[in-house]
């Protein structure tokens, strides 16, 4: 992988659990009925019958590589788990194959747990030399047999906050704004996640091509693309009565209390803003 693997994973963190809660952070709050309203992949009957919900989502790209180079994919989601607000997270990895193997035979995995079930698919097509169209596919065929079910209902046999992503161990992923526009994906929004382009990341929102987590960020906010300080500071005018309900509920966004709460001044002033100056004749000059 081009960058740290750790500004990786911290990029996928904040997007796992982006919307996972929202201010003032207690179950009972109207805005937190449903957690994580992104990148949600439906069952089936529901999606159906439901304008704008989908039962699968793709992630299609670009792969500029020979046919000996190894593609890897993962998928990281998040399953409700309880009456209460919580999720937990789930990864469904498939290991590395090389793109000529998949062009012949795709792999198939099979994720069953907790009442949840899902297929997913990874293949590939060689378009012309070192060119290799590649897909990977999440299908929700959970049983659901409620069709006039809620959206409350539905979401408890959902993947949530669903983030498909693909790895190449040799080679480059096209971005999908230029080279790799004509291959859509579908209900994700894919990016060129690292700064070798070695990793093509289905995203929950629409994001930048190499995406960063500023490192200001005082962790899980479960707003992280978003503005911190006005989130740390929502959470210091927390009152008693909603703290105490936060106690009793999610552990974790009680953490996320926690670690607001610890903030110091300074650590929340860093927030509100960064600025760098410089001489544009200088620049011009260094050209």
């Amino acid at each position: 992988m081009g960058e740290s693997p750790d500004a990786f994973e911290t990029l996928l963190a904040t997007l796992l659990w982006e919307g996972y809660a929202l201010y003032p952070y207690t179950s009972g709050a109207a805005k937190n009925s449903t957690p994580t309203p992104f990148g949600i992949v439906y069952p089936a009957p529901y999606a159906a019958t439901n304008a704008g919900a989908r039962e699968s989502l793709t992630l299609r790209g670009l792969a500029v590589a020979g046919p000996g180079a190894p593609l890897a994919a993962e998928v990281r989601f998040l399953q409700s788990s309880g009456a209460r607000h919580e999720a937990e997270e789930r990864r469904v990895a498939f290991a590395a194959c090389p793109l000529a193997e998949l062009a012949l035979q795709p792999r198939e995995q099979a994720f069953a747990q907790g009442g949840l079930q899902a297929a997913l698919r990874l293949s590939a097509e060689e378009l012309a030399p070192e060119r290799y169209a590649v897909d990977l596919r999440v299908e929700n065929t959970t049983p659901f047999g409620t069709r006039d079910a809620s959206r409350g209902e539905a979401l408890e046999s959902s993947l949530l906050s669903t983030l498909p992503f693909l790895l190449l161990g040799e080679g480059r992923f096209a971005s999908p704004l230029d080279e790799g526009a004509a291959l859509r994906s579908e209900n994700t929004f894919p990016v060129l996640a690292t700064e070798h382009d070695d990793v093509l990341l289905g995203a929950t929102i629409m994001l930048p091509e190499h995406p960063q987590i500023a490192p200001e960020s005082r962790g899980d906010l479960f707003d992280g693309t978003e503005i911190e300080e006005a989130l740390l500071l929502h959470v210091l005018a927390l009152s008693d009565d909603e703290r105490a309900s936060i106690e009793r509920d999610d552990p974790a966004v009680r953490a996320m209390i926690e670690r607001a709460a610890a903030a110091t001044p300074a650590e929340i002033l860093a927030l509100h803003g960064r600025m760098t100056l410089s001489d544009p004749h200088s620049e011009e000059a260094s050209r």
